[in-house]
């Protein structure tokens, strides 16, 4: 539409002039109509016309809206971290749980059948938590010296695993243990856990300690414990 025309520089034709001039006069009427009934309604009938608030709006950014998102997703990935990550607690007794016994043939017997059957029925009492009767079977075998090392590594799983734990006697026989070559770095592993079960951290960092330097058997475990040390 050419606005201009309708300024005082603009010039307006005859049949323009009269019809915006109606379209005014129109407009001027239905406003005027329109007050003279608000004013009848509201001295008659007491009724006035509310006014109606336009509701207001609060648009954000597409960058606030970013944020945001970025605050949320952090609270919901440091929940996720703070309950999945282990604790010192959890991961400790999960590493005791997860203890095995030194049974393979090579390590564990000499060849005698009284003794295989011994070794045999010891394993498989641990197995089934049937830890009395593995601790005693491991002492007598103790006692023949038939078998070094395995057995006294042996005995202290037993010790551990056992309700209550006597890390004390486990810790004893792992001492034995880690003097044998076959079974030394289980019984490092083993004895580690044994002295943080006995609450002797100190002693425990430096088996740790030395497990890390080694980069020997569960190195990787050791040094998740020790961030807790």
């Amino acid at each position: 539409m050419n606005y201009k025309k309708y300024t005082k520089e603009g010039e307006l034709s005859a049949e323009e002039l009269e019809a915006i001039s109606s379209k005014l006069i129109d407009a001027k009427f239905d406003r005027e109509k329109r007050n003279e009934w608000k004013e009848r309604l509201k001295s008659e009938y007491g009724v006035e016309k509310e006014t109606a608030y336009k509701k207001r709006s609060f648009p954000f950014s597409k960058l606030t809206i970013a944020a945001i998102l970025v605050c949320i997703s952090g609270v919901v990935i440091y929940s996720v971290i703070l309950f999945s990550a282990p604790n010192y607690d959890s991961l400790v007794n999960e590493s005791v749980e997860k203890l095995i016994t030194i049974d393979n043939y090579a390590v564990v017997t000499r060849g005698e059948e009284a003794v295989d059957e011994q070794v045999l029925t010891a394993i498989r009492a641990y197995k089934d938590k049937n830890y009395e009767l593995s601790i005693t079977i491991w002492q007598q075998l103790i006692t023949t010296r038939k078998i070094e090392g395995s057995t006294h590594y042996n005995l202290a799983l037993c010790y551990l695993q056992k309700e209550p734990s006597e890390p004390k006697e486990a810790i004893k026989n792992l001492l034995e243990a880690r003097n044998t070559k076959t079974v030394q770095e289980e019984a490092n592993w083993a004895l580690a856990l044994a002295y943080l079960q006995a609450n002797q951290k100190e002693e425990a960092k430096v088996i740790l300690e030395e497990i890390i330097h080694a980069k020997a058997y569960k190195y990787k475990k050791a040094e998740a414990l020790m961030e807790f040390l």
